[in-house]
């Protein structure tokens, strides 16, 4: 009895230090461990427990390294290999800026799980991988015309190790290169069999689902998503109507307003109205409320003194009373609009106003 209990502490304690709930685990991000100071390697080991591939204890050891995933193959004899797939994703939290009142996102934590991959599938697809000559492709630097100036689009990583001898291959954008350039079909087949064969996406997707809810994650730095809670979900759905309301009207509103503000051109001459202003419209069609975002609001700390602040502020209600004033004789009443209109206003540096719809639909 002593023995069961001590083994159940010891799993709790582990499953507790690990940050480790519904098969995931998590791990906090850490200054002195990022890409401005670590190798990518170093990185892999410290948050992922991911043995560098240089070091390997392994005969043999593969690693290919995606957005949000990566995938190991190993064997002790070169000949049966296993492999175990690691799918993570960054959490971000909201934070104060310092020296500011703007908020902004800094990453918290990864969310990590790893997966056994099944057997025979992982014996199949490592000998694809070699018989293809995968292993002997130079690194994009050293393959001739390889365009490495893509923003927004990430690379695709391997890593080989036989018998001591290592490799290691990065492909800046391969999606994006032309069909001409020397490698480029082997690299993104083997990269499409390797999610075909595993079923990455799906897997993926599998992991997402597990995330905690009203938490904002992203996979890859740049695009943020934000897992809205129960309640959250519940409104969202019993909301639906009204934006599907919204939507059916938007080319309307859009299309007889730009004609109207087209008509009432330079009305803002002499008025300095850089800031985005929210406009409401109500059901009867006339323009409800003009609001400035928490953004743009001028504040003493963010002015050059009392002078500039009072003088923002005095700037920003002339605008607001020219805004109303240039939408007074525009009316909407002829749609019979069954809930509340939002647009988003801002004006050019030659005093063109401009309409956008922020709505999410």
């Amino acid at each position: 009895m002593k023995v069961t209990l001590s083994t159940i502490f010891f799993l709790l304690l582990t499953i507790c230090v690990s940050g480790q709930v519904n098969g995931l685990r998590t791990k906090h991000i850490d200054e002195n461990y990022s890409w401005r100071n670590k190798t990518a390697e170093q990185i892999d080991s410290f948050y992922f427990d991911l043995q560098p591939i240089q070091t390997t204890k392994f005969k043999a050891h593969f690693r290919i390294s995606l957005t949000g995933q990566t995938i190991d193959f190993f064997s002790s004899d070169n000949v049966k290999f296993q492999g175990i797939l690691t799918n993570y994703i960054t959490e971000y939290i909201t934070v104060k800026s310092k020296g500011s009142d703007y908020d902004q996102s800094k990453e918290h934590q990864y969310v990590i799980e790893q997966i056994d991959l099944e057997q025979t599938k992982v014996d199949k697809f490592v000998e694809g991988l070699i018989k293809t000559g995968q292993l002997e492709i130079p690194t994009d630097t050293l393959i001739s015309s390889w365009q490495r100036n893509f923003l927004h689009c990430n690379s695709l990583a391997f890593q080989f190790n036989i018998d001591g001898k290592y490799t290691k291959q990065i492909f800046h954008c391969p999606w994006g290169q032309k069909d001409s350039i020397e490698f480029k079909s082997i690299i993104l087949n083997n990269s499409e069999n390797l999610k075909s064969t595993f079923q990455l996406d799906s897997i993926y997707d599998s992991f997402e689902g597990k995330l905690p809810k009203g938490k904002t994650y992203s996979r890859d730095g740049y695009r943020m998503v934000y897992k809205m809670t129960d309640q959250q979900s519940e409104n969202w759905k019993k909301s639906q109507p009204q934006r599907d309301y919204m939507k059916s009207v938007k080319d309307t509103v859009d299309s007889y307003l730009n004609s109207e503000l087209k008509k009432q051109k330079n009305q803002l001459n002499g008025i300095d109205c850089f800031e985005d202003y929210r406009l409401t419209f109500g059901k009867n069609g006339k323009l409800k409320s003009v609001t400035l975002s928490d953004y743009d609001k001028p504040t003493l700390k963010k002015s050059l003194g009392l002078g500039d602040y009072l003088a923002d502020k005095k700037e920003i209600r002339k605008c607001k009373r020219k805004i109303k004033q240039i939408f007074s004789s525009i009316d909407l009443s002829f749609l019979n609009l069954e809930t509340e209109i939002y647009r988003t206003l801002s004006i050019g540096l030659d005093n063109e106003i401009q309409l956008r719809d922020d709505t999410i639909y």
